[in-house]
């Protein structure tokens, strides 16, 4: 029996992807690099390290692992949400509080920094439905490696079998499969033409997650 459902952020619970892609699409312009969106895009779902990774391949260029542009993007970022506030993505309140309601334990497992998702979570004010914030910066392999499921489920003392990912991206999904946890892929048009393949239902909404489908994932066999 399902036990906990394990989010990912960015495209799931706040609308970030657009966001993301201009932030670094400018941090890179900034060193002679015009990142487009087939290269950028295999990095949704996964961490900073892994997008430097693909500039490395794609374009030739290895900032290794370089503090200045983590910082310079952060900064940018933080800047634009000050400005305009995080994006929200309609009924996700909503959800959370039917969620609850039935009994699931719930967590944050997401590619972004520690102390954003503490603050977005706070912000929109949502922190209270999660026991646990898990950020990839803290695993050691990034999605699509498992890690960061692995470790959401850990600090709520349950088994990969008993957790559920809800994710947007090609890689967030594998993670899951990888983590030995069945997902929902959620369909987020700002996200990309992402491979939800590998997830046992895709949904579009948040409203399709509703009492009679909250039943069913109580007691979706493996």
């Amino acid at each position: 029996m399902l036990k906990a459902v394990i989010f990912d952020m960015d495209g799931v619970l706040i609308n970030t992807e657009p966001l993301h892609f201009e932030v670094w699409k400018r941090v890179f312009q900034n060193r002679g690099i015009e990142v487009s969106y087939e290269v950028y895009k295999d990095c949704i779902g996964s961490t900073a390290k892994y997008l430097l990774e693909l500039i490395r391949k794609n374009y030739g260029v290895d900032f290794g692992d370089d503090d200045d542009i983590r910082r310079e993007a952060a900064q940018m970022k933080e800047s634009i949400v000050k400005e305009r506030g995080f994006p929200e993505i309609s009924g996700v309140k909503e959800m959370l509080e039917r969620l609850d309601s039935a009994g699931f334990q719930m967590a944050v497992a997401s590619s972004s920094a520690e102390k954003y998702i503490q603050e977005a979570m706070k912000t929109l004010g949502i922190e209270s439905f999660f026991r646990v914030l898990c950020s990839g910066e803290n695993v050691k392999n990034p999605k699509p490696a498992p890690d960061v499921f692995l470790k959401a489920a850990s600090e709520m003392n349950l088994r990969p079998e008993e957790c559920l990912v809800i994710e947007d991206s090609t890689n967030g999904c594998l993670a899951a499969k990888n983590a030995g946890m069945k997902c929902i892929g959620f369909r987020n048009p700002d996200s990309g033409n992402q491979d939800l393949s590998t997830a046992a239902l895709t949904i579009d909404k948040w409203e399709e997650l509703d009492d009679e489908l909250i039943g069913r994932l109580l007691h979706m066999d493996e």
